[in-house]
This record gives C-alpha cells, structure tokens and sequence, in this order.
C-alpha cells in the first residue's frame, strides 16, 4: 500500500476550505477555490507576515487615494491625514487640555468602529494642511478633502432617522465636524469672490445639525465620552492672541444693545420677535466673549437663532443683515482660528453691500473697533 505523500500542515486556510475538508491555496483576499466556485471567502487568522514585501504593497506617490479600503496598496495619504490630525488639526480645535485630548484621541478611537466619522475627520484633516501647504500641493488635499466629505456625507443619512444611544456619541462628533468642515470649505478663503448669502445660510443650515443631533441625544450624550463636547464655548482658556477681545466685546455689546432699542422694525412687523431673538442671542454669545471661555462660543449663534432668521436673510430684510454684520464683527475677533478665516471680513462687507450707504454710520463704529484691536495686537 502507497503511502500518503506528506505536505507541510497550515492552519490559515480560509473557513469555506475548511468546512469543505478540501486544502486552500491561502491566497488572499480570496483564494483560488472560492474564487472559482465564486463563494465568499473569509479567513479566520492572519497570514503569517512574508520575509520578502510583497509586490502589491509597494509604496505609490504621493496623491488622492481612491479610498481607504478600496485597492491593495498602502493608503499612504490617509496614514498622512491622520497623523496631521493626531498631532496637530486636533489641537486646533480648542484651548483647554481635555477637549485636545478628546478630538486628538477618543474621536479617532469612535471613528474606527463608524466609517462615516473617520471620513469626515480625514476631511477635515486634508482641509486643514490645505490651508498651510505650498499652493502646488493644495489641490492634493482639496481634492481629498472633498472626496471624503462626501463618503462621510454619504454614509451618514441613515444613520440620522435612527439615532441611538450606541451611534448617538459618533453622530455628536460627526456633526461638530460637518460644522467646522462647513466654515472652512464653503468660506471666503476658499472661494473668495463665488459666496452670496445663500451660500452663508447654507453654511449656517449645516452648523444646526449639531442642535439636532443633541435634542434627540442629549442624555445619552452626557453620560458618554463625548459629553466634554457640550460645553464648547464655556471652557477656561488662557489668555492668547484674543487678549483684547475683553474690551473689543464689551463696546460690541454696548453698541448692539443701543441699536436693539432704536430698531423700529424690531417692535413694530410680524417679524420682529424673530429679529429681537437674534439680536438678544448674539448678545448673549458676546457675553460669553467678554470673559476668559473659549471663544469657539461664537460659533454658537447660527445654531441659536431662530430657523426663520435664515428666511429673512434669503428674503432680504435690512435689520437682519446688520444684525448678520454685527456677527461678522464678532467672528473677526477670531480671525486665528483656520476655519474662521476670512469670514469676519466677509459678512461685514456683504452686509454693508446689502444695506448700502444707510447703514455706514450703524457699522463704522464696529470697524473703527476690528481696526483698533487688530492694531492693538500688532503692538502687543
């Protein structure tokens, strides 16, 4: 009787192989039976690592990826985004020590069991070094950018009918993200001559879907890791490049205050709670501003307001266009943080440029005071 012929035994087979009792050529991601027979294939251990690299994972030039999982090459770019976001689009983020920690690493940590999340923070990471990196290279990290966006964009509808306290966490910080994401991508610094003010209530309609996303989360919220995210806006900073928003804030407020009481429209048209509301929310963001809490309270507002405001902008209304200039001279204070960039200058001109000469005297004040605290800081 012959004997059997002896072959090396492994045990990495894939499962179907296995269950058929047949021996697997181990080749991966699918091996050659299933893929004749075309059944899925699924290994149950990992192949022991090769001496030699294999040919497939053999390092590309720098450009787009085509995504994270969508060809056998190392995604080099995505590996580049995260580590700008590690260590340094996270800290941009915030002032205070824990909410850092929190984007640099409890965000990441949720992203890798919510694909959506990881998408939109590699977005938001490629926006960011498209901000700093040489001109030639920008359109790299645009294009990135956009790209994964989209993915994220794309993933995440279903998943907003549905919210529960097991996916409520990453939709917290998904939606935080889409806000800054917003600011940077759609803002003047990207697309200086192309924004109208369909373009800002679009912008402004993103950022609400943070309140949405807490209305419905909220408890579930506070008692997870992402709970530190609730009190954006209300964290001790130290003080910074924004050291003069002190006084800068405080004549802000005396100057809103005053035109709150001389706007006749205010009082006296279907639309005037709308507008008292606005104004009463902004001023309530200037007082946050007036003390040492982290500025990113501004960013607040477009969430604040009544989602009627945003009509009467589309519409035209004069008051609510000073009232958008008077955020635009809030917003300026914060001209260092990236995603803030230009904006500031932006509404206060569209405002200006929507209510013509009439409204000169109302703002020339507020750009006597952006003038004055930019000086300031030079000399600082």
């Amino acid at each position: 009787m012959p004997l059997r012929r002896s072959h090396k035994k492994s045990h990495h087979g894939c499962a179907q192989c296995k269950q058929r009792r047949i021996k697997c050529d181990e080749s991966r991601p699918k091996c050659g039976s299933c893929q004749r027979k075309r059944l899925v294939c699924a290994f149950q251990s990992h192949a022991p690592l090769p001496l030699y690299p294999h040919p497939d994972y053999q390092t590309r030039p720098s450009g787009p990826s085509p995504g994270l999982h969508s060809a056998p090459t190392i995604p080099l770019l995505e590996l580049e985004l995260l580590h700008h976001w590690h260590t340094v689009t996270a800290a941009s983020f915030a002032h205070s020590e824990p909410i850092r920690d929190l984007f640099r690493t409890t965000v990441p940590e949720v992203a890798l069991a919510h694909p959506f999340l990881m998408h939109s923070l590699l977005g938001v990471s490629a926006l960011h070094i498209s901000h700093k990196c040489p001109p030639e290279r920008r359109s790299i990290y645009m294009e990135a950018a956009i790209s994964h966006n989209d993915l994220s964009l794309s993933l995440c509808p279903p998943l907003l009918s549905n919210v529960t306290s097991e996916n409520c966490h990453a939709l917290f910080a998904f939606s935080c993200l889409v806000a800054i994401f917003a600011f940077a991508a759609q803002g003047p610094a990207t697309r200086p001559s192309a924004l109208t003010i369909t373009d800002v209530v679009k912008v402004f309609r993103l950022i609400r879907g943070v309140k949405s996303i807490v209305e419905q989360a909220r408890s579930w919220i506070q008692q997870g890791e992402m709970r530190p995210l609730l009190r954006m806006g209300q964290n001790q900073r130290p003080d910074s490049k924004t050291k003069h928003s002190l006084e800068l804030f405080t004549q802000l407020q005396k100057l809103v205050e005053e035109q709150a009481c001389k706007e006749p429209t205010m009082h006296s048209s279907s639309v005037g709670p709308v507008l008292s509301a606005a104004f009463q929310h902004l001023l309530v963001v200037f007082g946050l501003c007036t003390t040492l809490e982290d500025p990113s309270a501004i960013m607040a507002w477009p969430v604040m307001v009544d989602a009627e405001f945003l009509v009467l902008l589309l519409q035209g209304e004069p008051t609510s266009f000073l009232i958008l200039g008077y955020y635009g001279v809030a917003l300026n204070l914060l001209s260092d943080e990236w995603w803030l960039d230009g904006w500031g200058d932006f509404l206060i001109k569209l405002a200006l440029g929507h209510l013509g000469t009439t409204a000169e005297w109302k703002m020339g004040r507020c750009l006597e005071i952006i003038r004055g605290g930019r000086a300031a800081t030079r000399l600082a």
